[in-house]
C-alpha cells in the first residue's frame, strides 16, 4: 500500500499539466483499478515488474481525477477497496464463495483492462 501512495504522490506534480486520457473512466473505477494491481502483486510477486506501468498509469489517471479532497481521502478510499478485493463479499458481511471471489477479481481485471488499460488513452492502446 505504501508503494501505490508514493507513486500517487509522484504523480501529483503532474496534475496541473496533465489531461485525463479517459475521460469517461471516473475516480472511483481508477483506485479500483490501482487496488486491483497492488492485490494481484500481493497474490503473485513475480507479477510486480510487469505492472508497474500500470500503477502509473492509475496513479496519473487518479492525480488528474482527484480534487484536493479526494487527495486527501485517497488513503482511505484506496485501504477499502483493496480489502473488498482482499475479501470480496457478495453482501454486507457475506463472504464470497472461491468461485464468486474469482469472479469477481477476473472482472476487475477485465474492466480495469478493457476500459482503461486498453481503451482510447491508455498504455495499451488498441491491443
Amino acid at each position: 500500500m505504501r508503494a501505490a501512495a508514493l507513486l500517487l504522490l509522484s504523480a501529483l506534480p503532474l496534475q496541473a499539466q496533465t489531461v485525463d486520457p479517459l475521460p469517461g473512466f471516473d475516480l472511483d473505477s481508477s483506485i479500483t483499478c490501482l487496488a486491483y494491481t497492488a492485490n494481484e502483486i500481493e497474490r503473485n510477486p513475480d507479477y510486480a515488474a510487469n505492472r508497474v506501468e500500470w500503477m502509473v498509469f492509475f496513479s496519473r489517471l487518479i492525480a488528474v481525477k482527484s480534487t484536493e479532497a479526494d487527495l486527501a481521502e485517497f488513503n482511505s478510499l484506496f485501504a477499502q477497496e483493496l480489502a473488498m478485493l482482499r475479501n470480496p463479499m457478495i453482501d454486507d458481511g457475506v463472504p464470497a464463495t472461491p468461485e464468486e471471489a474469482d469472479e469477481i477479481l477476473t472482472g476487475t481485471g477485465k474492466m480495469c483492462w478493457f476500459q482503461a488499460l486498453a481503451a482510447e488513452g491508455g498504455p495499451y492502446e488498441g491491443q
